[in-house]
């Protein structure tokens, strides 16, 4: 009997330690889940914040954008050619790229009067462009109204009738 007894709390002993070890597993991946839960909060938030702060900076820049052409439009202007200046020379070439051999009749003074229209051509352009850069139409008539002869209109405006 006395074995017996001794099998029989062998069994209770391995039970309780089973049970203990359940316990301490399950409490471990519980402890396991809710870190990586909270891991992947804190990353999620961090993003969120990355995030906001670069819209916040990107809203801080256009506003100090606009703030600057209100307050010094010709500078902003000329900022903004100055960026795009070598497209703009590029452009003003280009009726010249495909000239294999030029015949000036009139020598260096030909040369020059070609290079004067051309070097016109692209002031004249680049006026336009500072013109619509600046709010006008690109006639230089900065307040047209739309319908009036030479305002830029959208596609889609109706014609409206001229004025007396």
């Amino acid at each position: 009997m006395a074995s017996a007894e001794r099998v029989r709390l062998e069994a209770v002993a391995e039970a309780e330690r089973v049970r203990v070890d359940a316990i301490a597993r399950s409490e471990s991946t519980r402890l396991i889940g809710e870190a990586e839960a909270a891991a992947t909060a804190a990353k999620g938030r961090a993003e969120g914040e990355a995030v906001q702060a670069r819209g916040m900076a990107e809203a801080e820049a256009i506003k100090a954008r606009a703030d600057a052409l209100a307050e010094n439009q010709d500078a902003v202007i000329g900022q903004q050619l100055a960026e795009k200046w070598p497209a703009i020379v590029e452009a003003a070439a280009k009726p010249f790229a495909s000239v294999d051999q030029m015949i000036v009749l009139n020598g260096a003074q030909g040369l020059s009067e070609a290079l004067a229209a051309a070097l016109s051509q692209g002031v004249a352009g680049l006026q336009m462009a500072r013109n619509l850069l600046s709010g006008g139409n690109g006639t230089g008539r900065a307040n047209a109204e739309p319908g009036d002869r030479g305002a830029l209109q959208p596609p889609d405006a109706a014609p409206r009738e001229p004025k007396p």
